[in-house]
Parts: structure tokens; sequence; C-alpha cells
């Protein structure tokens, strides 16, 4: 799960496109992304190019299996399952 506050209206339209190539939008700032290592790295090197530290905030939280069978919503919201496949 990544998640962002981004000071820079500028900015945070170009991490909230970086972040559509690896994950799923969950809500407005807060994205689900199912990704090897390489690629987690990969998205990282991406999101430091685009964000000034001294003023936005990324928060990357990684999750197990175990833990996203764990997790619960209240209300409207639905846990997204991502799948993995290949296209042949």
């Amino acid at each position: 799960m990544i998640c962002y506050d981004i000071a820079s209206p500028r900015r945070l339209s170009r991490v909230a496109r970086v972040l559509e190539d690896f994950g799923v939008r969950v809500q407005y700032s807060f994205f689900q992304c199912e990704i090897s290592a390489e690629r987690l790295r990969e998205l990282k090197q991406r999101l430091l190019k685009e964000i000034h530290l001294k003023e936005d905030s990324l928060f990357i939280y990684p999750l197990c299996e175990d833990c996203l069978r764990k997790a619960r919503t209240d209300g409207k919201g639905e846990l997204i399952k991502l799948e993995t496949f290949e296209i042949l």
C-alpha cells in the first residue's frame, strides 16, 4: 500500500501518474500495488524523482499475504484483490 501527501498540484499529478503504472488507486492518494522487489525499487526511484523531500510525504506499507487476508473495511469501500496474470 502506498500513500502520499504532495504539496504542489503539479507534482501531485505526476506522482499519481507514476503510481497508476504500478498499481490500482484505492482512494485519492492511496494506491494498492502488487509488485516484485525489483519493480518496487523502480517505483521508488521514479517517485523520488518527482517529490520534494522537504515538502512532500511518501509512505510505503509492505503487506504480507496474511496481512491482506486480515484487512477489513466498513462502509461502502471494498478491498481489492489484485490477480497476477499473463497475456500469451
